[in-house]
């Protein structure tokens, strides 16, 4: 399955700023591209390269190649409601990034893996399509046998919070699956530095 390679501190670094809320991430010292000096004149971005680089912004930030970025916006164009909402909403609801948000990895590239090696279950069946849409109700978990694997055990640990990690996510009495009990307010997601607008002007042209 195709997926993003590239070192996270590298991408970091070319988009100009932190997506993963690393503390030990190299972009916090040096917000700039590679080889680029910190006094260097910066040039004024055209309308279309602000676009553009909001837009590579939220792709990387979730983690997506182009095609199921792209792909996922046409979906959130066909729906009713407010299409920066719905693209949002689409991108919250893949299974990697409730996973990462959950805690089970320290990653969105942690959680894909995680995915993909049949860890992770939704409503108890093993689920290893890492763009599997969940919908309200559904209980995201880790299949028995991985509750044990470090890589898990470490993200629980460090959790933004052991009871609620998003107003759209109730850990369960295990202490370790979550419910997923859906997304009220856009604003609720923990996205920030980035504008969805411009990405959405991006791809209307």
């Amino acid at each position: 399955m195709a997926s993003i390679r590239r070192p996270r501190h590298k991408i970091c670094r070319t988009v100009g700023g932190c997506l993963y809320n690393d503390a030990k991430c190299p972009s916090i010292k040096r917000p700039y591209p590679p080889g680029q000096k910190a006094d260097s004149r910066k040039k004024k971005k055209s309308p279309f390269g602000e676009q553009l680089l909001e837009k590579q912004k939220l792709r990387l930030t979730y983690g997506m190649l182009e095609k199921q970025f792209y792909g996922t916006y046409v979906r959130a164009s066909r729906l009713h409601g407010n299409k920066s909402d719905n693209f949002m909403t689409l991108l919250e609801t893949r299974l990697m990034t409730l996973v990462f948000r959950l805690g089970l990895a320290r990653s969105i590239f942690d959680a894909r893996q995680l995915i993909n090696h049949g860890h992770v279950t939704v409503d108890g069946k093993s689920v290893d399509i890492p763009s599997y849409q969940i919908k309200t109700g559904m209980i995201i978990g880790v299949h028995p046998d991985s509750k044990e694997l470090d890589r898990v055990k470490l993200g629980i640990e460090t959790r933004v919070s052991s009871s609620n990690p998003t107003p759209y996510l109730e850990i369960q009495a295990d202490g370790i699956s979550g419910k997923y009990t859906g997304i009220v307010n856009a604003s609720d997601i923990p996205v920030t530095r980035i504008n969805v607008q411009k990405i959405i002007e991006f791809y209307s042209k």
